[in-house]
Parts: C-alpha cells; sequence; structure tokens
C-alpha cells in the first residue's frame, strides 16, 4: 500500500514538472511552437488497509472500522 502511494506522489510531481509539461504540449500539438497543454492531475487517494475505505490524506484513524492509516504514520516519520 505504501508503494503504490509513493508512485502516485513521484508521478504527481513529475506532471506538475515544467519539462514534462513542455514535452507534452510539443506531442499533443504536433511539434508547434507556444503552445501549452494543461495537465489534469488527479488527488492522490488512501484507502484502508482493512475495510478499504477512501480516507483522508490528514485522517489519522479509518472513520468505518477505526483502523490506524499507516500510510500517514510513515510520512510523518520521513519529516
Amino acid at each position: 500500500m505504501d508503494e503504490i502511494h509513493h508512485r502516485q506522489k513521484e508521478q504527481e510531481e513529475m506532471q506538475r514538472s515544467d519539462a514534462f509539461v513542455d514535452i507534452f504540449s510539443k506531442v499533443v500539438s504536433g511539434g508547434k511552437a507556444g503552445y501549452k497543454t494543461v495537465v489534469q492531475v488527479k488527488p492522490i487517494t488512501t484507502k484502508c488497509k482493512s475495510c478499504g475505505a477512501v480516507l483522508d490524506e490528514k485522517q489519522k484513524f479509518c472513520h468505518e472500522c477505526g483502523t490506524k492509516n499507516e500510510a500517514l504514520e510513515k510520512k510523518e516519520e520521513k519529516k
């Protein structure tokens, strides 16, 4: 679960980079100069490992079953 969350974070950071937007704009426009594509980024979702309920990124415990949000706990440990 943590690995998936980490990959989603990396993908989001890459999609927000100027280099990615510039390259993607050239591909979409057929090489036209000055074309700027808007890249829509999906928000990262965290699911409860016990019941599968969708959790808010800052939620410490699951609102359905009370299980501790391990993704948040590991994120705080890295700080």
